[in-house]
């Protein structure tokens, strides 16, 4: 199929998509295209006009202070893969970039867009979320920082109003004393996740754990994030039993059933990959 007819505007700035994000009815951002277009296709969705964002070099730029990697909404996933400074500064980023799709698509599609995009299946949902990471979103009234506690409202479906965008989304920086894992399964490498799991756990000086958390993927509605300071708080990552994290998983999710697995299947390999990445945190 092909999509519906719409009217094409390349933005001159950010003011300029906002301005047009206010004045038009219907109107879409663009940047990579990789989720819209495929959904425009099929009719799926029909915007009257989409706005592209994608030659802004001002939203062409990662940013690396002490505290936090900034990706700017037009950064491909291709890029942060292969930005050196991220891999050094927040490995986590790399390691699950690495699982995002296909090349092909890496190559166009944009971080932010993949976090506008809302998928409960989507990588980078579950890594700002366990980073509790934030977007900063911007529109003719002004600007603000979205939490990503508070990004996900559902499948599909973010808190941004219509005449907001992203123009830049905010992952923290780990503290020296901390771990981060990312495991995953698909059918096959870059398709979507059947399940998937991203851990950190933060040690004291004594490798003793202060706190850890499990951001999970394909499992729920949004991005589901699970603690366990309850159950490891001042272990040692040698302490971990695998039944008892198994269990405790087990029993707060309750992913559904679909074409691609069955619920109790999903909520096994998410308990699994939940043992896996934090044992991996050490």
């Amino acid at each position: 199929m092909k999509p519906a007819p719409f009217d094409y505007h390349r933005a001159t700035s950010v003011e300029d998509a906002t301005t047009l994000l206010s004045e038009l009815d219907d109107a879409k951002i663009l940047a990579g295209g990789q989720s819209l277009i495929p959904l425009m296709n099929f009719r799926l969705s029909t915007p009257a006009h989409l706005i592209d964002i994608s030659n802004l070099s001002e939203l062409n730029k990662i940013k690396v202070d002490d505290r936090s990697v900034r990706i700017g909404a037009a950064v491909t996933h291709t890029t942060l893969l292969n930005t050196k400074q991220v891999a050094s500064e927040l490995p986590l980023l790399v390691d699950a970039e690495k699982f995002v799709a296909h090349e092909v698509i890496r190559n166009r599609g944009t971080v932010c867009g993949s976090l506008a995009h809302a998928d409960p299946a989507g990588e980078m949902t579950a890594v700002i979320r366990v980073l509790d990471g934030a977007v900063r979103a911007s529109s003719a009234e002004g600007e603000r920082v979205i939490q990503a506690v508070d990004l996900f409202d559902g499948p599909l479906q973010s808190s941004l109003t219509e005449t907001e965008v992203i123009v830049e989304a905010i992952f923290p920086k780990l503290g020296r004393n901390s771990a981060s894992a990312f495991r995953e399964v698909a059918r096959r490498h870059g398709d979507y996740a059947v399940a998937g799991a991203v851990s950190v756990v933060d040690y004291d000086d004594a490798r003793s754990i202060e706190s850890a958390r499990t951001a999970f993927l394909s499992v729920g509605p949004v991005p589901i994030l699970i603690s366990f300071d309850e159950l490891l708080i001042e272990a040692k990552t040698s302490d971990i039993e695998h039944d008892e994290i198994y269990e405790f998983v087990s029993s707060q999710l309750n992913p559904q059933d679909d074409v691609h697995a069955s619920a109790d299947y999903r909520r096994h390999l998410a308990a699994e990959l939940a043992w896996e990445s934090l044992k991996a945190c050490v």
